[in-house]
């Protein structure tokens, strides 16, 4: 018998840990290949963890409520049959993925150079970053004389030779510039060309710190000793507010209060709400259209076919057209790049309520999709999310997105849908309710009404933007004809 620890899968989706939400097995149980070990959740999605080989549960090594990094050992099974090639072959296997993706990653960034920078860069990993920021003193202090002019009049040839080859082999800045992967991956989550830094690491390397020191420059203003055009993207550079935080003071009285982590699904919940609000300048218009076709034509379908047809599934269909007519509502802004990015196809998401908080599955290509369609789809989805056995994949993606303000309880008469970012508008459907309406002949009628409010990303969407987008999908909910007539 050997004992075989096993570590924590890769999920896929990019995803890099996940959350223990429950254990079905205990210490000295008996298992068998492929029985449940537990549950975990990742991203937003809970997904069960099978056991690689049969034995006896040796040790648990965390806890439900713990988060586990993929590749970290979270079990020990005792087993007479470890999975073929056990953990040296799976570490070398890792290993080897991580050098291929790293070569190709160099391969594209890199324009070919004069030979000895071509060896230098070769086989330069991470850890190989890390060393040169811990010695970059050391390195900057023996990088004099004699060996660092022949070094400089080397790096003057090699950018002079990239300038000649250019009008042959276009390439941006970003490219020619000397990072690690690891730090290009950096400078673009913080929205930085890397060719407007100068590099403090060997060989004009440039560092994370570089970057660091780059963006607290701009904060403060357009650094000195920047060139113009440098300075002037710092100038017009998306800056993110930040806010001084205290920690919550309770009573000391253990008792009368309690604190647990802010995790799993309600701590991503959390992390989106904070980024569009802290990103997105939002606003909130309000409308109001009559419901009467509306009604009837929810009526005709639910009773012809074997699916529950909500309103829902037209609005959702209703907003389609719109999405067409008005692609500004349909883009993003890409704030690493500060470029609008505009999207000719349409998945539109609903929000859906669960006990573990609010989840949106993405009904893709929804344009070329029926009525019907889109509700048999959307009561899959909505079922899968409140059993929480959706795929994350089915929440990707969305360029629009609808939810319903009108569940649970009746009182509710307005609402302030938060942008799903990065898409720049999110739709809220309110209560269809009859109220009194004034008639063109001067009378009064009782008429069904709905009301509907848009939030949008008022960089990309101004008002009046906003107001044609909604009045033309009032049009279509006013006028069956009108809609059937666009779908």
């Amino acid at each position: 018998m050997t004992d075989y620890e096993f570590e924590l899968p890769d999920p896929g989706e990019g995803l890099t840990e996940a959350e223990i939400v429950e254990w079905h097995v205990e210490e000295g149980d008996d298992i068998d290949e492929h029985d449940v070990l537990c549950e975990v959740e990742t991203d937003k999605a809970v997904t069960d963890v099978p056991s690689p080989c049969p034995g006896t549960i040796a040790e648990r090594q965390v806890d439900v409520g713990d988060v586990v990094q993929v590749g970290e050992v979270f079990v020990v099974i005792e087993t007479d049959s470890p999975p073929s090639g056990g953990e040296e072959a799976e570490a070398a296997e890792e290993a080897q993925e991580e050098a291929d993706t790293e070569q190709e990653t160099e391969a594209e960034e890199e324009e070919p150079k004069e030979e000895t920078e071509t060896a230098e860069q070769e086989g330069e990993t991470e850890e190989t970053e890390e060393a040169e920021e811990e010695t970059e003193a050391e390195d900057v202090e023996e990088e004099t004389g004699e060996g660092q002019d022949e070094e400089l009049q080397a790096e003057e040839e090699a950018d002079s030779d990239a300038e000649g080859e250019e009008s042959q082999s276009p390439a941006t800045a970003d490219e020619r510039v000397f990072a690690a992967p690891r730090t290009r991956a950096y400078a673009r989550e913080e929205g930085v060309d890397l060719s407007t830094i100068d590099g403090t690491g060997p060989n004009g390397r440039v560092l994370r710190k570089d970057i660091d020191a780059h963006l607290s420059g701009r904060a403060g203003g357009p650094a000195g000793g920047g060139t113009a055009e440098a300075e002037g993207e710092a100038a017009y550079a998306i800056e993110h507010p930040t806010t001084e935080i205290e920690p919550v003071a309770i009573d000391e009285d253990e008792e009368r209060a309690e604190r647990r982590d802010l995790s799993g699904l309600r701590g991503r919940i959390a992390e989106n709400m904070t980024r569009s609000a802290a990103v997105v300048p939002q606003l909130t218009s309000g409308f109001q259209a009559d419901a009467t076709e509306l009604v009837d034509l929810k009526e005709r379908l639910d009773e012809k076919h074997d699916v529950h047809i909500t309103y829902t599934p037209i609005l959702l269909k209703a907003v389609v057209p719109a999405l067409k007519e008005f692609p500004m509502v349909n883009a993003s802004i890409d704030d690493t790049t500060d470029e609008i990015v505009e999207k000719y196809y349409y998945n539109v998401g609903f929000a859906t309520h669960t006990d573990d908080g609010l989840l949106v599955p993405v009904i893709k290509d929804i344009d070329s999709k029926s009525i019907v369609e889109v509700a048999r789809e959307l009561e899959t989805l909505a079922e899968g999310a409140r059993e929480r056995s959706i795929d994350a994949a089915d929440m990707r993606d969305g360029t629009f997105t609808v939810t319903n303000l009108a569940t649970f309880g009746e009182h509710r008469t307005f609402g302030t849908p938060i942008v799903n970012y990065p898409e720049v508008a999110i739709m809220g459907i309110g209560r269809v309710r009859d109220e009194p309406v004034a008639t063109e002949d001067g009378e009064v009628e009782v008429r069904p009404r709905i009301d509907l409010h848009l939030s949008y990303d008022h960089r990309l969407v101004d008002g009046a933007k906003a107001n044609q987008f909604m009045e033309y999908v009032i049009e279509g909910i006013e006028d069956e004809d009108v809609l059937l007539s666009r779908l």
